[in-house]
């Protein structure tokens, strides 16, 4: 398995696959454009979290076993299709549309099953994880699958047993084998790196709709900006921290805690860059004399304090692991102990009860994450010179 430590690229297909994907996380946005409220804000992540995972699946299949053969092609396509149906059905993913969105989701699962039977029976040396990854897999599946023909709630309680048993699956047995197989150190910060660009750019297409379907005022052009600004510093945070030494720390060091970690903090990254989108958008249409609506306000701060609240984990995770910047502790997490502050003090601005004017609220929160940009170039000296 030499192979898997080599430097890889995604390939065209998973970058096809990504994209079918991030149709759906735009569907999702639209879900909560049409509900902000709490109950909106709550069906959201609880489809959400699916959806990525699906994401997750067949990325680390891929990241795992590198293959391009006729019969990996038409089971990729084939789960491209299913997240498609789920696109369609995701809409009303509560409502009529649950069983379509339940079978989507199985569907996808069941592909990804067929996938990894298909790697035991090639690589001999892969069937003990093959064999529990299946089992547990296949039982979510069915959890799945049954939960189409079965009236809600109950619908909805099979579909938690279900995931708790799909992602509690790689957990259990990452120690004693995965690890043989961790995914790869070059390939897997590439794709969770390219699907958090799609992410952010739904969000930012977010705000582009906001503008062209309003009249433009100098105060919803600020507003805009501000937006845009926000959705720039997130990605400057984000992208200086990826640099793959969490699986090279699990591969080496059989660190899973900080591993998984890192892996996990990227549900609440992504909730949050998909709902700060929506959350600009509302705060570009609304009247920019008067306070933000009460769920708007708390919308927009609770998805900046997520995503500053998961990159400073990340920024922690990252240090944690990389032996080059970990050279004491007074220097070890400035860049995470503020981002952590700052996500406090966001959700802090929301509480009181008076409202403020938009462009005041995004101005503060411009202020939160360009002051983590700011400390970024400082600590990185190479951002401040300019070399080819």
């Amino acid at each position: 398995m030499d192979n898997l430590e080599k430097e890889r690229h995604a390939s065209w297909l998973e970058n096809f696959y990504d994209l079918i994907v991030a149709i759906v996380v735009f569907q999702l946005s639209s879900i909560l454009n049409h509900n902000v409220s709490v109950s909106g804000f709550l069906a959201f992540i609880s489809l959400f979290i699916p959806v990525f995972w699906s994401w997750i699946g067949v990325t680390f299949y891929n990241t795992r076993f590198e293959t391009d053969d006729v019969g990996h092609r038409l089971l990729t396509l084939l789960q491209m299709a299913a997240a498609a149906f789920m696109a369609v059905c995701v809409s009303d993913g509560f409502g009529k549309y649950s069983s379509g969105f339940a079978l989507s989701y199985a569907a996808t699962r069941a592909i990804l099953v067929i996938e990894y039977l298909r790697t035991g029976r090639n690589i001999p040396a892969t069937c003990p994880l093959v064999k529990r990854y299946s089992i547990g897999f296949s039982v979510a599946a069915l959890l799945w699958f049954i939960s189409a023909l079965v009236p809600p709630p109950f619908r909805f309680v099979l579909w938690i047993l279900g995931l708790i048993i799909d992602i509690s699956t790689p957990m259990i047995f990452t120690r004693s084998m995965a690890i043989k197989f961790a995914p790869n150190i070059h390939h897997l910060p590439e794709r969770f790196g390219s699907f958090t660009i799609i992410v952010l750019g739904i969000s930012i297409l977010a705000v582009v709709d906001g503008i062209s379907s309003h009249e433009w005022t100098a105060q919803s052009i600020t507003d805009a900006a501000l937006g845009l600004g926000i959705a720039f510093s997130l990605w400057w945070i984000y992208f200086d921290t990826v640099d793959g030494s969490e699986i090279k720390a699990l591969r080496s060091e059989r660190r899973v805690g900080i591993y998984f970690s890192w892996l996990f903090i990227h549900f609440p990254l992504l909730i949050g860059f998909t709902a700060l989108g929506v959350s600009i958008e509302h705060v570009v249409l609304d009247n920019q004399n008067l306070a933000m609506p009460f769920a708007e306000k708390w919308l927009l701060c609770v998805s900046v304090s997520m995503c500053l609240f998961a990159l400073g984990v990340m920024h922690i995770t990252s240090e944690r692991t990389n032996q080059v910047r970990n050279n004491s502790l007074r220097k070890q997490f400035p860049m995470a102990l503020y981002g952590i502050i700052a996500a406090i003090v966001v959700i802090i601005v929301a509480i009181p009860n008076e409202g403020l004017l938009p462009v005041f609220l995004l101005s503060a929160m411009a202020i939160a994450c360009g002051g983590q940009v700011a400390l970024d170039i400082r600590r990185h000296p190479h951002h401040r010179s300019f070399k080819l």
